[in-house]
């Protein structure tokens, strides 16, 4: 079958894999069953690790926040600095402040935003002044290395309130309506609601509310 030029991108890719397929030694068994993990192996693409990518593994965040938390570790939200790249002619000033909004400013260096970050820590018990993101990120991967409940939930806060900031920043500048500006208390009845399904935590999520 050739590859057609009006064929999908996906179709394309998946056809132009076959030479590469055959150069995959045993790559059948007897049975004839493809052994998956040398296919793998062979067509995935070398990536460059990442240092937070461990704030990513057993995050009790709900998926949606989890997908946002990722796109910001990327850079990839789509932020007034960005969009003007993109040829998007914006206003660049911050929705809450007279700062150029950037990832950095947004997360966590605007005052409105760092305040509801810093007010989600304190409930955790944590004593740390936000910064902005780049140096934010850095301290989230460093406090949520191992298996321990601080760490669970410091990774499921991080994704929560990136996420939640993010649709309060998105609802402000496009002039929804903001129904509740309660927005740390939000967070941290999501960390609850989503912690509490874990016997394991749900003993020191009950401490941290009394």
């Amino acid at each position: 079958m050739p590859v057609k030029q009006n064929s999908s991108w996906i179709l394309k890719a998946i056809l132009q894999q076959r030479d590469s397929l055959q150069q995959v030694e045993g790559w059948n068994n007897m049975k004839g069953k493809i052994i998956t993990r040398k296919v793998y192996q062979m067509l995935r693409v070398d990536y460059a690790v990442v240092g937070w990518r461990q704030t990513m593994y057993q995050n009790m965040a709900r998926p949606r926040a989890l997908f946002v938390f990722w796109l910001a570790c990327h850079c990839r939200l789509a932020t007034k600095d960005r969009l003007q790249k993109f040829g998007v002619i914006v206003n660049l000033k911050c929705c809450f402040c007279h700062n150029d909004e950037t990832i950095n400013h947004l997360f966590f260096g605007c005052i409105e935003l760092k305040n509801i970050w810093h007010k989600v820590l304190r409930w955790l018990k944590v004593d740390h002044v936000p910064m902005e993101w780049n140096e934010e990120l850095r301290w989230i991967t460093r406090s949520s290395k191992g298996k321990g409940w601080k760490a669970q939930l410091l990774k499921s806060a991080a994704a929560e309130t990136v996420y939640t900031l993010w649709k309060y920043r998105n609802d402000v500048c496009f002039g929804n309506q903001v129904y509740n500006t309660n927005i740390d208390e939000d967070i941290i009845n999501t960390i609850v609601y989503r912690g509490w399904r874990s016997p394991k935590i749900r003993e020191h999520i009950a401490h941290l509310l009394i």
